[in-house]
């Protein structure tokens, strides 16, 4: 039976995601095979034994993909010069 999963045990990722440069490395190495199928960079430090932590951000936190979204970041950046 497919459903809607419940939403409070869900997270949203948001890019960029940062790791230590070693522990990233070292990841790839170790799954060369899982490059390019794994949904982002925290599987592949996951899969090597690594901690992936999570860290709230602000809404206002937005990423800039589409000309809608520069719109909505230049309307932000413009109340905090005011």
């Amino acid at each position: 039976m497919i459903r809607t999963p419940e939403r409070d045990h869900l997270w949203a990722a948001q890019t960029p995601q940062a790791f230590r440069a070693d522990a990233l490395r070292a990841s790839i190495a170790e799954h060369p095979d899982l490059l390019g199928t794994v949904s982002d960079d925290s599987v592949l430090v996951e899969r090597s034994g690594g901690e992936v932590l999570l860290h709230a951000s602000p809404p206002e936190n937005l990423k800039v993909t589409t000309p809608l979204d520069m719109r909505l970041a230049e309307l932000l950046l413009a109340e905090r010069a005011e």
